[in-house]
């Protein structure tokens, strides 16, 4: 019965002319609309069609955003490349030898905190490893005061570019992350010498001459990976935008803020802005920050949202991959990630809050972003 249906209705299709071809047409899809149902529920055929727009404007807005991001970020990352490749990190790092012996660290511990300051933590890493033979043997309260350090500041000159981009000012954001790396790094240090812990030698958990890059590449390596990592970066943000919209459209948003939300509200992070900063917690504040530029351009997130996000974020982002490297070359994991989520929101709570006040809002934020809104 429904294989000569089908031949009938094939045959009508192909025979009839384009009137009666719309007709029957019309009735399949109204036909289709109202009986298909997918999982038990209904799911008609227009309310798919209705899902593109939405769909190719997020595209369209994390695509807008890379391309801002992309702009602020190409010069930090030639900048980086130029002091990595005269060798101009080791003036740079006697600027900060009396911080090192302030949270009891070797002076040449200097080096490795100002690499990943103008790099990343993976050069950190690099620049670790060469100089252990002249540090010695750490302690494990030293090389997680190291890692809580390196942790909180690195990669400035980039991510302070993104920050930039949302609103921040460059200085202030730079300025603040060195602060807090400074305070925690004296809270982990003399914390660990009041109470006796961590006088033992570090045990590295992975073998750290897999870690072992090089630190100045030829400029074709170079340029080619920096061009993989533009083009990761768009993957990543498109992918990150379309799973935001999924999260909505599943109804997820209420469950992740009411998890969530009362934690973040602690570090001054609005309501609008929790699931952007959860995602840029987890994957880095390049591409959170990123994620919040795309938000707020649409009008979703307010400037008060913004830099709550931002603020809470410069201290705490990529808690899995950033916090594992780290650990793994012999810090606590304790200190790395859950006193230093509890730092981070209590010193991101305490700003923003600041920032209420008339005397220290100018101070705090200057004139990129207008509360008022």
């Amino acid at each position: 019965m429904i294989a000569h249906l089908s031949r009938a209705v094939v045959n009508s299709l192909f025979m009839a002319g384009p009137e009666t071809t719309a007709t029957i047409s019309g009735g399949v899809i109204c036909f289709l609309s109202a009986k298909i149902k997918i999982f038990g529920y209904p799911m008609p055929i227009t309310r798919l069609n209705n899902l593109w727009p939405p769909l190719l404007g997020t595209l369209e807005r994390g695509f807008q955003a890379w391309i801002f991001v992309t702009k602020l970020t190409i010069p930090a990352m030639l900048l980086t490349r130029l002091l990595l490749y005269f060798e101009l990190i080791p003036y740079v790092a006697a600027v900060f030898k009396p911080a090192m012996a302030l949270v009891g660290l070797p002076p040449e511990a200097a080096l490795i905190w100002v690499a990943g300051m103008v790099a990343n933590l993976y050069v950190a890493i690099t620049v670790f490893v060469s100089l252990a033979p002249v540090m010695g043997t750490l302690t494990l309260a030293q090389v997680t005061t190291l890692g809580c350090l390196c942790l909180l500041a690195h990669g400035l000159i980039v991510e302070g570019q993104v920050c930039r981009g949302a609103g921040l000012s460059f200085w202030r954001v730079t300025l603040f992350r060195l602060l807090a790396a400074l305070i925690f790094g004296l809270i982990v240090s003399q914390g660990s010498a009041l109470a006796g812990w961590g006088g033992e030698p570090s045990v590295m958990l992975l073998n750290a001459v897999d870690f072992v890059s090089d630190t100045v590449p030829p400029w074709s390596d170079w340029l080619l990976g920096s061009a993989r990592q533009l083009l990761l970066i768009l993957v990543v943000v498109e992918i990150l935008m379309l799973g935001m919209e999924l999260i909505k459209l599943l109804g997820l948003t209420r469950l992740i803020m009411k998890v969530l939300g009362p934690i973040l509200r602690l570090a001054g992070v609005g309501e609008k802005a929790v699931m952007v900063t959860v995602i840029g917690c987890v994957v880095g504040l390049a591409l959170g920050g990123g994620l919040i530029i795309a938000e707020s351009r649409g009008g979703h997130i307010s400037q008060r949202d913004i830099f709550g996000s931002m603020m809470f974020m410069a201290v705490f982002h990529s808690m899995i991959e950033d916090t594992l490297i780290v650990w793994a070359f012999g810090g606590s994991l304790w200190w790395l990630l859950g006193a230093r989520l509890i730092f981070a929101v209590a010193l991101a709570g305490l700003v923003t809050r600041l920032t209420q006040r008339l005397a220290w809002k100018p101070i705090l934020v200057g004139r990129g972003l207008d509360f008022s809104n």
